[in-house]
């Protein structure tokens, strides 16, 4: 299926608005989030579409090996390198010391010592100490580079997820009519391997649907499972919501104390954009949090 740029422009849109009406949600992040999540939707509708690697066979798949490992994404690198400018642009008006520290990394790109490739192979292999050195020499926003990193090479990514999910689907028959769902058990990503993000609950049946940490990818998981440990005993498994959150839960794990967030927009009005369903429910990361509870994975927005 190709990408469409005006739907998903139009959906952001949307979201964005109900976005902007969060007390909580500062304006001026809320600008960065608004203006990244454009530039990647633009960047998304122009990355340039990759030869398809060769992916796990189908039955390491079903034992639970993703399908292209995260170290083995390729991207688009004429774009990511554009989108790259873009963002750092972006932050640099920003000002502050936000500002001050892009302008750290703009000279560190002329001199040399920063190259946008470097930092996006970092990103893929998730190389932490390679953006631990950087987040020591800028202090007053330490997650800059991988910020930039990220949010330049998502696109690509997403792309080839994309293709990955959609080859997949064609040689295993889950493409046809009347295909039974597939419901992927494993604590991880079908496709690359990463943990989940997000969740949301999909149809009349409530299916979990999990979005990917990393390439995006969606994919239809346990209902009854902590998507880190994979406890299932629901004694261990519990979910609670919030005053002045409604659509959003927060399933937690007594076993290993992790937490992920559901969105439950099924008796709303509401657009799901899972990365900014993200967003929109910070308030409940803060409660979770309270109560003991850690959520694996940072957010999409590098926070």
């Amino acid at each position: 299926m190709s990408f469409d740029f005006d739907h998903e422009m139009q959906r952001l849109e949307g979201k964005l608005k109900s976005l902007r009406s969060k007390e909580y949600i500062p304006d001026a992040l809320l600008e960065i989030v608004a203006r990244t999540a454009a530039i990647q939707v633009e960047a998304r509708a122009a990355v340039q579409a990759a030869p398809l690697p060769e992916l796990a066979t189908p039955d390491a798949h079903a034992q639970g090996a993703p399908l292209l490992p995260r170290d083995a994404f390729t991207y688009d690198r004429a774009r990511t390198a554009a989108t790259f400018g873009r963002l750092l642009a972006m932050m640099r008006a920003a000002g502050g010391s936000l500002g001050g520290a892009a302008e750290v990394v703009r000279e560190a790109m002329e001199k040399g010592e920063l190259a946008v490739e470097d930092a996006c192979d970092a990103a893929l292999r998730d190389d932490v100490a390679w953006f631990d050195a950087w987040a020591l020499r800028l202090t007053d926003a330490p997650s800059l580079v991988r910020f930039l990193a990220m949010g330049s090479v998502v696109p690509s990514v997403e792309a080839l997820a994309a293709q990955v999910a959609a080859e997949d689907a064609r040689r295993t028959g889950a493409d046809q009519p009347g295909a039974t769902p597939v419901v992927w058990q494993h604590g991880h990503c079908p496709v690359c391997g990463s943990a989940p993000l997000v969740g949301r609950l999909v149809g009349k049946e409530g299916a979990l649907h999990h979005t990917c940490s990393f390439c995006r990818h969606e994919y239809r998981a346990k209902r009854l499972q902590c998507p880190f440990c994979l406890e299932e005993e629901s004694k261990n498994l519990e979910y609670f919501t919030a005053d002045g959150e409604p659509g959003f839960q927060v399933h937690v794990c007594k076993s290993c104390k992790g937490y992920i967030k559901v969105a439950d927009f099924r008796e709303f009005d509401r657009i799901s954009i899972p990365v900014l369903d993200d967003l929109e429910s910070l308030a409940l990361d803060i409660v979770a949090r309270q109560q003991g509870y850690k959520r694996p994975t940072a957010s999409a927005w590098g926070f």
